[in-house]
């Protein structure tokens, strides 16, 4: 028999006073918005301006964006449905994902009456509370709930499975979820007292308020079987877009802005925290900047000009920050003590408004030993580190800074060092704080200038990626020519691109006017990536997309690279191209200076004979390489027909291994027979010639129109029957051989010494033949 049967219901009065007074915990909110910190939860709910965010429950299904992410409500809507009661959830997001905003909008959502109304009451737990002296559940609910009677409280408990509790922000506190207390700890009266971790345990092992759903957020994972962890990815790239329209004029300047941050700023990762876009649309408004570097720059000199602060104290708070930031960083956590933060110098600054404006303070009021301090935003710690590095002449803590930047820091630091390198990106920070250290500033330049002399002519791909947006963020073309232009740089596969990796090549091609080679060998382009390298494709005399995974809009964007560029090879060997793209790419080769081109194994189908002979006859191709291709017969007929042309350059072709027919070899003989023809090599290693095919083949090299000096018949199933045929071709008066390969074909003694005594004749122009061949008994 159902135990909860006698036990009357919450009364309508009760739910209705609890919903009132989460609506007004709501409204009455004191949080402000900040640049750093992002949009107050107030601001965003009660304007109704709430972007979805976006969520994924399998840890597997990866950070880049695919049909496994939902929105954050749909799968809060399906973990908490109705009859799901006692499911426990942790939510879990960097600093500035939106888990706060987020929970705050699903508490104003059913205080609205609008989501989760089978659950009688929603009871938020002050996750503070849970680190304070040992209490019961019951009474750390009335403490936060003060509208609630004891008796109400006491007589929801008794029906677990319609409450659904919700503690946010475990982010400071993550130690009580992380540290299991001993089984036999556990309470299972609310009446009982116990530590926080021991209540929390409880509730989720279901020994406490057994059936009672849980949601709880913190900033990582903890794996424990009672709990579904659910992972906040924050905006998509259409809630992305969606969050921009609220803060422009009109969809089209909300776009173009969106596009170009995306561009400029080039961390993929940090345009889906809503806390970083809200900084970004809030700087954008009056200027849009060009780099990361620039847009903390202007952060900072927002924050200290509308805090009033005067140059000399702006700059001793921003060495405090950096102290701060270095020891949080020594010390591998995310916050720090009032003890600390004063040891840091920044005690001065307790209790101010500036200082607010860059810390998030926890727990306690600033004056408090047991406050927690941390920095609003990741990316803003690792920016006043490297600012801590031009402004402070001492050692850092954790050694020298000279040390510190070879052992590279934190993933951005070394980043912001080469940005605020860059005179235009670091004048709004000077503007508040002085001048940089000039000193400091020719010690990073001749770090950067021996890191790349060091690595460039080495082959690990990711540390010449490294170098390049270091130089990149540097904005430097005169250090990129001193020291890329001065070394030997190794020509490595640079498949695996990230965006920010592109822009840096980009920006390093450009300041050179020129790439020797670009190896993208076995990529597996994105469009974004294929059209950001696209002056880096432009500017390459060669280019390496063997074994590429090539979609028709990355060959779109090489494609309008070739046009007019500078390169004159590409070889595309075994990456599998459409008809359709192959119509793209050789479009474009008609007006490029593009000399060779490899297609080999590109599985080409007979309908692009026509494709290839058509850009034949308009371009300045003079070597195509087709081998392991399957054209057949009216594929290859539709692109020999191009090589009689008076506009057509062609001088190599290979053939091998395409299964060419009769048909084929007597089109081929009858174009070498034109005298328009510019053919000089002819590669046909491994077709299966039969005699009467070589003999047209003999035919057409004794015209004295076929211009042909290189043959290669490497493994053709050639038999003694032919070797009449090569003789001919060797005594004629009008052949222009040069070099012969007949290797790996069955030729008996007889038909070796006929082409042996071709070979004695004074008329045979033949200057290298290669004949390792198996001879019939």
């Amino acid at each position: 028999m159902d135990s909860t049967t006698d036990i009357p219901d919450i009364p309508y009065d009760v739910q209705k006073l609890h919903k009132e007074a989460l609506r007004n915990g709501v409204l009455n909110s004191t949080q402000a918005s900040s640049l750093l910190g992002g949009q107050s939860v107030k601001e965003v709910i009660v304007n109704k301006c709430y972007t979805p965010l976006s969520a994924r429950v399998s840890e597997e299904a990866g950070l880049e964006e695919n049909e496994a992410w939902e929105t954050l409500e749909a799968v809060i809507s399906r973990e908490f449905a109705a009859g799901c009661e006692g499911c426990k959830v942790q939510l879990c997001g960097g600093v500035g994902a939106g888990k706060t905003t987020a929970v705050q909008q699903l508490i104003w959502e059913w205080a609205t009456g609008s989501l989760l109304q089978h659950y009688t009451l929603l009871l938020p737990v002050c996750e503070r509370t849970l680190c304070t002296s040992e209490q019961s559940l019951e009474s750390l609910l009335l403490s936060t709930h003060a509208h609630l009677s004891a008796e109400a409280l006491a007589s929801a408990l008794q029906r677990p499975q319609s409450l659904l509790l919700v503690v946010d922000g475990l982010d400071h506190f993550q130690d009580l979820l992380s540290e299991s207390p001993p089984s036999d700890t556990l309470v299972s009266d609310p009446q009982q007292p116990a530590g926080g971790a021991v209540l929390l345990h409880s509730l989720l092992e279901g020994s406490l308020l057994p059936g009672a759903s849980v949601l709880l957020t913190c900033k990582e994972a903890v794996l424990l079987e009672s709990l579904q962890c659910v992972y906040l990815l924050g905006f998509s790239k259409a809630q992305r877009r969606s969050y921009f329209q609220q803060f422009f004029n009109n969809e089209a300047e909300a776009e173009q802005v969106l596009r170009h941050c995306e561009q400029v700023v080039g961390v993929a990762e940090l345009f889906r925290c809503p806390a970083f876009c809200w900084t970004l649309c809030c700087v954008c408004k009056e200027h849009v900047p060009e780099t990361l570097t620039e847009l903390c720059c202007a952060v900072t000199h927002t924050l200290l000009q509308e805090n009033g602060v005067n140059v000399e104290t702006s700059k001793q708070l921003l060495c405090g920050l950096g102290k701060l930031a270095d020891h949080c960083y020594s010390q591998a956590h995310a916050h720090c003590s009032t003890t600390e933060v004063i040891t840091c110098g920044l005690q001065p600054f307790l209790g101010s408004s500036v200082l607010s404006a860059f810390l998030r303070i926890s727990r306690d009021d600033v004056s408090s030993p047991n406050a927690i301090f941390s920095f609003l935003s990741p990316v803003f710690q690792e920016f006043v580190l490297a600012v801590f590095f031009y402004i402070d002449q001492s050692a850092l803590q954790s050694g020298q800074n000279e040390a510190r930047i070879l052992e590279g820091g934190p993933d951005m630091y070394q980043m912001f060092l080469a940005g605020l390198s860059d005179p235009a990106q670091r004048k709004l920070l000077e503007a508040s704080i002085g001048q940089l250290s000039s000193g400091r500033l020719s010690e990073f330049h001749q770090w950067l200038m021996s890191l790349v002399v060091e690595v460039l002519p080495g082959l690990e791909k990711e540390k010449h990626c490294c170098v390049f947006r270091l130089l990149h963020h540097a904005r430097s073309p005169t250090l990129v020519r001193e020291t890329v232009g001065a070394c030997k740089w190794r020509a490595v596969s640079y498949a695996g691109l990230q965006v920010s990796d592109c822009a840096g090549l980009v920006f390093v091609a450009r300041c050179l006017g020129e790439m020797e080679h670009l190896n993208l060998y076995r990529s597996e382009l994105m469009d974004t990536q294929a059209q950001k390298l696209i002056p880096a494709l432009h500017l390459a005399k060669s280019i390496n997309l063997c074994q590429s995974h090539l979609s028709p809009g990355v060959i779109t964007h090489l494609a309008r690279a070739m046009m007019d560029g500078r390169t004159t090879w590409l070889d595309l060997s075994r990456s599998v191209l459409s008809v359709e793209a192959l119509k793209i790419l050789c479009l474009s080769l008609t007006h490029s200076n593009l000399h060779t081109l490899c297609l080999r194994t590109c599985s080409l189908t007979p309908a692009c004979g026509e494709v290839l002979g058509k850009m034949l006859s308009d371009s300045k191709l003079c070597a195509l390489d087709l081998g392991g291709n399957d054209l057949q017969s009216q594929g290859l007929a539709q692109l020999i027909g191009a090589l009689g042309m008076s506009s057509c350059r062609l001088q190599d072709l290979s053939l091998d291994h395409c299964s060419l027919s009769g048909e084929c070899i007597a089109l081929l003989s009858s174009a070498l027979s034109s005298s328009l023809s510019e053919l000089k090599k002819l590669n046909l290693n491994w077709n299966q010639l039969a005699e009467d095919t070589l003999e047209l083949l003999s035919q057409a090299l004794q015209t004295g129109r076929c211009s042909l000096s290189v043959l290669q018949l490497f493994d053709c199933e050639l038999t003694d029957s032919c070797c009449p045929s090569i003789a001919a071709i060797l005594q004629s008066h009008n052949c222009c051989l040069t070099e012969l390969d007949l290797s790996v074909n069955e030729l008996d003694q007889a038909g070796a010494l006929l082409i042996c005594d071709a070979l004695k004749s004074p008329r045979c122009p033949l200057e290298k033949l290669c004949a390792v061949v198996f001879v019939s008994v």
